[in-house]
């Protein structure tokens, strides 16, 4: 029993002098907080909008293909330079080959057949009637001098009437054979009407025409470059059919591009004409160009999960190492001032409705309402209220609570 004592009296004592040591450490602890703080600095600030872009051709041409056909030949490569008239591609339009070939068959028939109508009958035609008519005009004559002696004789008694008679029939025949002869060269001659001469001179210069138009479809089987510059784009491969209308190549001339940056809808209200901006790519990361807003956007449009506006900027300079489709970051400088006075946008609160800092002075602090300018996701500008190099307290909530 006195061993139990012995043991419980000293233990107690051990935790007494715990509890006041815990007790002491504690309250020298509860001091007030240690204070962050920051300097309003005289300098310029930017407002900038980030946001992405792709560079664009400022002037390209694009070729298309004027008929369908089959791609034979490309001589030119992406990123080689052509001229003007340079041949770009070879196509083989097999349908309209064939179309002008029926064409032009067509064409000579029909010329034969507008011959025949035009021009009368063949030469060989109406020289076998002329060769009749006059063969049987010289049997007429000389049956009407046959005739004439006889009757002579006739009247002299010297021959007999059955013998007149006979040579009047015969001269009568001969009459009607060659009038009859004549007749069909007139009907030969008169076969055709002039509105069938016509209208068969009309289906000539129809299908001459259509000839023509074909021979100029063919014609575009070349497909020759419309200006001097550089290739950037050959979608299409030798060996594939391609359809009137179809991209076929397209042609700018380097360092004339335009930036298209994506701008979020948020963001579209603060871009004007003539902000400055701001680029930079990967593929050159030492490198930053400078451009101006040209053309805010005048629609909002769906790109991937974002609505954006397609502002359209200028670069400075022409540089031809920022070529067409080429993705880049983009920053536009929406507002700026040269000599704003500047904290960090944690020192910024807001007490009884008004922007206020908690300005540190001496030992202790203070309340400063202000007036604000321009404000960033990290900095604020104030315009009124606090005066340069004040200090401010970042941590104001904390400080408030203690």
């Amino acid at each position: 029993m006195a061993l139990k004592r012995g043991i419980l009296v000293p233990l107690l004592i051990l935790i007494l002098l715990v509890t006041i040591f815990a007790v002491y450490f504690l309250s020298k602890s509860s001091g007030p907080p240690q204070l962050l703080l920051a300097k309003a600095t005289r300098r310029e600030m930017r407002v900038n909008v980030s946001t992405n872009g792709i560079i664009e051709p400022a002037d390209r041409s694009e070729v298309y293909a004027s008929v369908d056909g089959l791609v034979v030949r490309i001589p030119k490569k992406e990123g080689s330079e052509v001229a003007r008239g340079d041949l770009l591609m070879q196509l083989e339009a097999g349908q309209i080959r064939a179309t002008l070939a029926d064409a032009k068959a067509g064409l000579l028939r029909e010329r034969r057949q507008a011959r025949i109508v035009t021009a009368g009958p063949a030469r060989e035609e109406t020289d076998a009637l002329d060769a009749s008519i006059g063969e049987c005009e010289m049997q007429l004559g000389q049956l009407n001098r046959d005739l004439a002696v006889e009757e002579s004789l006739y009247s002299k008694g010297a021959t007999a009437r059955s013998a007149v008679e006979s040579l009047r029939k015969q001269r009568d025949l001969l009459q009607l054979r060659a009038e009859a002869l004549k007749k069909k060269k007139q009907d030969l001659q008169l076969r055709y009407s002039p509105e069938e001469k016509e209208w068969e001179q009309d289906k000539v210069a129809e299908l001459t025409r259509q000839v023509q138009m074909l021979e100029q479809q063919l014609q575009m089987e070349s497909v020759f470059a419309p200006r001097k510059g550089l290739i950037y784009s050959l979608p299409v491969k030798k060996g594939s059919y391609v359809t009137k209308g179809q991209l076929l190549a397209q042609i700018y001339q380097p360092g004339r591009i335009i930036l298209r940056a994506y701008v979020d809808e948020p963001d579209l209200g603060r871009i004007r004409k003539g902000q400055q901006v701001l680029i930079e790519w990967d593929g050159l990361p030492d490198r930053r160009w400078t451009g101006i807003v040209d053309k805010p956007a005048s629609q909002v449009v769906p790109l991937n999960n974002r609505s954006v506006g397609n502002v359209i900027c200028v670069l400075d300079g022409q540089p031809e190492e920022l070529i067409p489709n080429l993705n880049v970051r983009v920053e536009i400088v929406a507002a700026r001032k040269a000599n704003a006075l500047v904290v960090p946008r944690a020192a910024v609160f807001n007490r009884a409705g008004q922007p206020t800092v908690l300005l540190s002075e001496g030992s202790g602090t203070a309340y400063r309402p202000v007036t604000l300018g321009l404000v960033t996701p990290e900095e604020v500008d104030i315009e009124k209220g606090l005066a340069d190099e004040s200090s401010v307290v970042l941590n104001h909530g904390e400080a408030a609570t203690k």
